[in-house]
């Protein structure tokens, strides 16, 4: 009789436990990466407001919000990655089979 951990679910046979792990792992990069992009955002606009005629400060301000734009955008492009890598393997990456217990 092999030893198992309940905390650990059974996987289906397959790759599609490995598709529901590479969702669970994109989700939450895209989550933290949302925020962080937000907050760095956020932080460029209040360095914009305090700059005042000083304009090193503003081309500093300037360059936040432009990477945190830049980062949206990488963020947006690694969803249309994902369906790509859904179209050309065949797992649906994006929408994995979400049953757990079986």
């Amino acid at each position: 009789m092999p030893i198992t951990n309940p905390a650990i679910p059974n996987l289906p046979a397959g790759s599609a436990g490995l598709t529901k792990y590479i969702a669970i792992v994109w989700k939450t990069l895209v989550i933290a990466g949302g925020i962080a992009t937000l907050l760095y955002l956020a932080w460029g606009a209040l360095d914009w407001i305090f700059s005042g005629s000083n304009q090193d400060r503003l081309k500093r301000a300037k360059d936040k919000m432009f990477n945190g734009i830049l980062g949206l955008t990488f963020l947006a492009l690694s969803y249309a990655i994902m369906k790509i890598i859904s179209v050309i393997t065949g797992l649906d990456i994006l929408n994995p089979n979400w049953q757990i217990l079986q």
